[in-house]
């Protein structure tokens, strides 16, 4: 469980880095709030692999709860929210890698915090193993500069 943990860690970073790098602060991570058909936006559309498909720009497809998106910008529509599916696709009929879509904003702002609510509940965590482990921290995990 802890290698697929972390190959998800290691794709995301990846597949983040380069809007990280555009907007030079941290990007908005959030986690869909509800499972929804999404219209893809991306030019020339994208071929899901889990499927052997190609979906059109303009064409629809599954977006499940809990998937990892980002915040890309303002929607191409008022009252929306340009976002990037930033995890892959493991099940047959969701949407591709990397797929470009809009959003509600209320749906944006719900998976925002989410995400933020999940962040916090882990920082916790992390403090209380910190907390529980006491000085044998920098025995087992080394010192950090």
């Amino acid at each position: 469980m802890p290698k697929r943990l972390l190959l998800f860690a290691g794709a995301l970073l990846l597949a983040v880095s380069p809007i990280v790098a555009e907007s030079a602060s941290e990007p908005d991570i959030a986690f869909l709030s509800r499972t929804m058909e999404v219209t893809l936006l991306n030019e020339g559309g994208k071929y899901v692999a889990v499927d052997l498909k190609h979906i059109p720009q303009g064409g629809t497809c599954r977006m499940d709860e809990n998937s990892t998106i980002v915040r890309m910008g303002p929607g191409d529509k008022p009252g929306t929210t340009k976002v990037r599916y930033v995890a892959p696709q493991l099940s047959s009929g969701g949407c591709p890698f990397l797929s470009i879509f809009d959003i509600p904003d209320a749906d944006y702002e719900a998976s925002r915090a989410a995400f933020l609510a999940k962040k916090e509940d882990a920082v916790k965590r992390w403090d209380q193993i910190k907390k529980d482990v006491g000085d044998r921290w920098e025995e087992i995990f080394g010192k950090r500069s």
